[in-house]
């Protein structure tokens, strides 16, 4: 079925929407920031996952992109997103000898210091300089300052490591990268402290430190503006954070706002009843990201987003989504069997991760189809 041009109604339902007029608002916004604030950014395409959205950013001026997977880092190479001096961090360490081997593999294919990786132990380090040394080129690393999963503590156990990293052979050593998370104000300044003192200190004992990376979408004004980090890693900002319904808090932790860019379009199966209706849009289309986490989205119906007062909750199974009404509810009355509407996905990077596309959207027509190239790239 020919789609360009089509209205987004006239698409098969579920269908993963990109309001593009938000899109291109939200990174108008982000590196409006970074220029003001003399901060690179590095956005995390875990979150989008898609070639042609990390050529948007990069367009932008992002210096390059973080990814969680080797699986997405070399997908995304593979489709030719990076130019110049562009090129992709590794923010999940790599245990594994066979992919350590195809990590170094892909600086061999495209050129040294195309994809840098994040280190933890010596052990690592010296599975990279071994690999690296028999292909015969430089890997270079970053370490990783733990803030609660992986990485080094802060402080002299860092400094022992980029030591270590410095003494051997096929290594270079660019830097530290410390992910907050979206934390209070007050907590991200004390991890960011932690962070810019720490890279210091590899400083003092006389090893350069290039990179000093941290920051998320909820934090990016905080880290974006502390002396000593150069450069943010959000990435949920394309597809929007902190307005009301988006799934992020953000808003009210540290005044995170970004437009809801993202939206899932479903067509009511099930009207039978005066409290309810069901969509065909469930759990395996736009997964709530988080067990713990109760379900919320919000509903768009035709071009109007209701507000929370005007239904009870929303439901999802695995392939329905139910929304529930209070009883004589104005809104359920004008919703009828076969009406599209919109979900606005809890949690996008999640959501993203289960569609083989994003319809780009202008004006309710569809304007483009941008594969999630590295859909699945779990490895």
């Amino acid at each position: 079925m020919y789609q360009i041009g089509k209205s987004i109604y006239e698409l098969e339902t579920p269908a993963l929407l990109l309001d593009l007029d938000k899109f291109q608002w939200n990174i108008d916004k982000m590196f409006k920031f970074a220029k003001e604030s003399g901060v690179n950014v590095r956005p995390h395409a875990k979150t989008f996952k898609a070639a042609a959205i990390c050529n948007k950013v990069l367009d932008a001026g992002a210096i390059g992109i973080m990814t969680q997977k080797l699986g997405e880092a070399e997908v995304l190479l593979n489709s030719g997103i990076l130019y110049g001096d562009k090129n992709i961090l590794i923010s999940q360490e790599i245990a594994d000898p066979a992919k350590t081997e195809k990590l170094v593999g892909l600086n061999v294919a495209m050129g040294e210091g195309k994809v840098l990786t994040a280190i933890e132990n010596v052990e690592q380090a010296e599975l990279l300089s071994k690999t690296a040394s028999n292909w015969g080129v430089t890997q270079h690393v970053i370490i990783e300052m733990t803030q609660g999963r992986c990485g080094v503590a802060p402080g002299k156990p860092v400094v022992d490591l980029a030591k270590k990293v410095v003494s051997l052979k096929n290594l270079k050593f660019r830097g530290i990268y410390g992910y907050e998370n979206p934390v209070p104000r007050e907590t991200a300044l004390e991890r960011n402290k932690l962070t810019v003192d720490t890279a210091n200190m590899i400083r003092d004992v006389g090893i350069e430190v290039e990179i000093v990376s941290a920051g998320s979408t909820g934090t990016y004004e905080v880290t974006g503006t502390y002396p000593g980090i150069t450069e943010i890693e959000p990435g949920s900002f394309v597809f929007g954070a902190g307005e009301e319904g988006s799934g992020y808090a953000w808003r009210a932790v540290n005044d995170v706002f970004f437009k809801s860019s993202l939206s899932v379009l479903t067509q009511i199966i099930g009207a039978n009843f005066s409290d309810r209706v069901v969509t065909d849009a469930g759990l395996k289309v736009m997964s709530a990201g988080n067990a713990r986490a109760t379900p919320r989205v919000k509903v768009r119906i035709d071009g109007e987003m209701l507000n929370l007062d005007e239904y009870e909750n929303v439901g999802l199974s695995e392939e329905h989504g139910t929304i529930r009404f209070t009883p004589n509810n104005s809104v359920r009355k004008t919703l009828r069997w076969g009406q599209k509407i919109e979900f606005i996905p809890s949690h996008c990077c999640t959501c993203v991760n289960q569609h083989d596309n994003l319809y780009v959207v202008k004006d309710e027509k569809v304007a483009a189809i941008w594969p999630i190239t590295a859909r699945g790239k779990y490895y």
